[in-house]
């Protein structure tokens, strides 16, 4: 796996909503509520760019 990531120049980041301290953290670093954090996963997945330009649509 390291190689994977050595390869590449860099690791994936993407949004967990389990551990509870990691959706938490999400929620912090976003600045929404855990809804709303599960609701823009559901339509746009993981990734915390598309996520971001969800939320920021949405108010």
């Amino acid at each position: 796996m390291s190689e994977d990531i050595d390869k590449r120049g860099y690791q994936e980041v993407l949004i967990h909503l389990e551990p509870e301290w990691e959706r938490r953290n999400w929620c912090k670093w976003l600045g929404c509520s855990e809804r709303e954090l599960e609701h823009a996963v559901t339509y746009v997945g993981h990734d915390p760019d598309n996520v971001r330009r969800f939320l920021r649509q949405a108010r």
